[in-house]
């Protein structure tokens, strides 16, 4: 009976992630290729339709849900609409990309149909992104694809700068762990790491914050031409205790019927 037992409550097929290749195209849309495993008895029996409305859940990127190409069983095709957002600066065009937490697919995964069949690691071995330049970033083994950004240079563009240059500065930031929010001036502006120009002259103030990390805040002052750096460390946020009702007044009777003990021993001796 166990046997049968783990067969129909226990995960009996495994999704794996073995590679994510994003490629973004001119206007901020992206093209991913998803390479994965599916293993176990299940590996022919689950629906299509929902390996693939689970995967569309998992990658999802902006309020644009993304659009299946193609898929077989072992890879998918998908755009993603406004993977990157699009900036002028002086010397050309800013890409920045967003971010991508594949833990949060994982407990998508968790609360739907599939999960009592299907257990999912949706962290792929290796990412690649490629800006329209064909520079590109390479991780592996990471559970999250940090927001990036890229400038593609303009000729053009980049010549005019060189003759008049900016008033403006810029702000290069870093956080601990990766993917922390950034606002300047109370304003989001994206996600660490990123460089975000044309910033004016004078002080400024930073917010990074992040989900159960407590924040952190950093006034700098930018000045004309030049970047200033700057990394942050975010420190886990410990959560506070909390107790079921009424549970301050057992502790103060189991107190009291602690010192009536003690007093009852010593007028026994």
């Amino acid at each position: 009976m166990a046997g049968i037992a783990a067969v129909f409550f226990c995960p009996a097929s495994a999704f794996t992630a073995n590679t994510l290749d994003i490629t973004v195209d001119e206007t901020g849309d992206a093209i991913a290729i998803f390479r994965f495993t599916l293993e176990g008895f299940l590996e022919n029996a689950i629906p299509q339709s929902i390996l693939e409305e689970e995967l569309l859940k998992g990658l999802g990127t902006s309020s644009e849900p993304p659009e299946l190409i193609t898929m077989d069983r072992s890879s998918a095709t998908i755009r993603m609409k406004k993977f990157a957002s699009l900036f002028d600066v002086p010397t050309g065009t800013e890409y920045r990309t967003v971010s991508m937490d594949f833990k949060k697919a994982e407990v998508a995964l968790q609360q739907s149909a599939v999960n009592s069949i299907v257990s999912a690691d949706f962290s792929p071995a290796t990412i690649t992104v490629t800006f329209p330049d064909a520079y590109n970033r390479r991780f592996t083994d990471s559970d999250v694809l940090p927001a990036l950004s890229h400038i593609i240079i303009d000729p053009v563009k980049a010549a005019s700068a060189a003759q008049n240059p900016s008033a403006n500065g810029a702000i290069k930031v870093v956080s601990t762990p990766e993917g922390a929010r950034v606002e300047i001036d109370g304003i989001y502006v994206g996600t660490a790491p990123a460089t975000f120009t044309e910033i004016p002259e004078g002080p400024h103030t930073l917010r990074f914050s992040m989900d159960n990390y407590e924040s952190v805040e950093k006034t700098v002052t930018v000045k004309e031409g030049q970047t200033i750096q700057i990394s942050v460390f975010l420190a886990y946020a410990q959560p506070t205790p909390t107790y079921a009702p009424g549970f301050a007044g057992v502790v103060a009777l189991f107190g009291i019927a602690l010192l009536l003990c003690v007093m009852a021993v010593r007028r026994r001796m």
